[in-house]
């Protein structure tokens, strides 16, 4: 996604503009701003293995939950906390108020580019309650994309889970189609 360029939900007004992009250093980090609507829950708790997450708020609260006992941290503005590459972590916004904040993703990630195919798929009229694909194959698509993986479940099993729905996708055609939310 190129430098300025936002892609919203249309149904939960979130929202993500690109500041720095992977292109603009070599995939060195992408560094993005998010709009959390009030009462956004946020992803289920999960790690990344490819990159560390820098979050830090800008207006508003966000509510940060880490490792496998998900001690909470409520951040304010100008406060940061890093998920490190394995570190266990989600985030909401539990206020009635908005939050913005910045993502930087060291080294870039995929998790604008999954979330560019999450909007896309939900401003189409495909998203279920929680704002992921409702298609099974899509929303696993959504979940290797982002890199992100879950406690509980065998990093293989995952792993595989995830090569067998990227390879149904794509001789099924359903890649391709996807590929349209990712032209800007």
């Amino acid at each position: 996604m190129r430098k300025g360029h936002t892609i919203r939900d249309n149904r939960t007004g979130e929202s993500l503009t690109m500041l720095v992009s992977e292109e603009d250093n070599g995939g060195a980090l992408q560094l993005y701003r998010v709009h959390l609507p009030p009462h956004r829950p946020g992803p289920p708790l999960h790690y990344h293995l490819a990159f560390a997450e820098t979050f830090t708020v800008l207006e508003g609260t966000l509510d940060m939950y880490l490792d496998r006992e998900r001690r909470h941290m409520q951040l304010l503005p100008g406060e940061s906390v890093t998920a490190q590459i394995y570190q266990l972590h989600t985030f909401a916004n539990n206020a009635d108020v908005p939050c913005i904040m910045t993502v930087e993703t060291r080294p870039a990630g995929g998790v604008v580019q999954a979330f560019q195919i999450a909007y896309g798929v939900a401003n189409d009229g495909g998203a279920a309650k929680d704002g992921l694909p409702r298609n099974r194959l899509i929303r696993l698509r959504f979940i290797g994309i982002s890199q992100g993986f879950l406690p509980g479940v065998p990093f293989m099993l995952q792993r595989t889970v995830f090569a067998i729905s990227k390879f149904i996708a794509r001789v099924t055609g359903v890649e391709r189609r996807l590929q349209r939310y990712l032209a800007e």
